[in-house]
């Protein structure tokens, strides 16, 4: 199935940040957005901003709008440090919450590791993995974390071997599988800037349950449309489609980077959303 990323604000209809604006501006308001996406073959939204600092209700209210819209709701989760279950944050409960539906099988949600430069940042990965992925599977969700750019001040998991070695870690001691988040579009920019291989070996490939797709612009930018033509799109869904992959097709997006007006923009989103239905149908 198809998915895109969006702002919760842009499905709640805020108005109080330009990239909202700018969805607004490509899609319309968001019953006829999400009408437009479906017509184009998109069947699911990603909430893409769901934090702990986000307002509960707008991230709800955005992931009901999803549902309501006739699209299956998605959500890009965070980990939060020192997670306890018995205290879950309410932005989360309130975002895994409205992922579950009956039918609906359990949601793969992409998730960060904590940042590279804090303190043991490996074994604090590890740690609020383990405390958060029973809670997630209690509640209908999964996580699945996603393989980064590979910068000194970015998420630890900036390599397919680094995202490996913390889901194996945390397996150990759950005593059961974790999913994984292939970014085509990060680990594109790892390969094009000599920091990783472009091809994932069959321990990071085996794991995958979630897929982000974005390509890399002209200024070394990610979230890019595809028709950049940087990331080796056919290859990548080659490889997913030989270990049997059956999850969301997730194109991430970021309009706002790129150059253009709103029209032309529109046009560059409809045209991935082409060449992604394309690659993987």
């Amino acid at each position: 199935m198809l998915a895109l990323s969006l702002p919760s604000r842009y499905l709640t209809e805020a108005r109080d940040d330009d990239t909202t604006d700018l969805w607004r501006a490509m899609l319309g308001p968001p019953r006829e957005g999400l009408q437009a996406l479906a017509a184009l073959g998109v069947g699911a939204i990603e909430v893409g901003d769901v934090r702990g600092e986000n307002d509960t209700d707008v991230v709800a209210d955005a992931l009901a709008a999803v549902r309501v819209g006739g699209m299956r709701p998605h959500a890009h989760l965070w980990l939060p440090e020192r997670f306890d279950p018995d205290e879950p944050p309410a932005t989360l409960i309130a975002a895994v919450r409205a992922l579950a539906a009956p039918g609906d099988a359990p949601a793969a949600c992409a998730i960060h590791g904590h940042r590279r430069h804090e303190p043991d940042a490996f074994a604090a990965t590890v740690r609020d993995l383990c405390a958060l992925e029973p809670w997630l599977r209690a509640n209908g969700a999964a996580s699945a974390l996603e393989v980064c750019r590979d910068r000194p001040d970015g998420p630890f998991g900036g390599t397919y071997a680094e995202v490996t070695a913390v889901v194996s870690a945390a397996e150990e001691v759950l005593g059961a599988a974790l999913g994984v988040t292939w970014d085509l579009g990060h680990t594109t920019w790892n390969h094009l800037n000599g920091r990783d291989a472009l091809w994932p070996d069959e321990a990071f490939l085996s794991r995958v349950t979630h897929v982000h797709v974005h390509d890399v612009g002209a200024t070394g930018r990610t979230h890019f449309p595809l028709d950049e033509g940087r990331v080796p799109l056919p290859g990548f869904v080659e490889r997913l489609r030989d270990v049997g992959y059956r999850g969301l097709w997730d194109l991430e997006l970021y309009p706002a980077r790129w150059p253009g007006t709103a029209a032309e923009r529109r046009r560059r989103l409809d045209v991935s959303i082409a060449m992604l239905s394309e690659a993987v149908s």
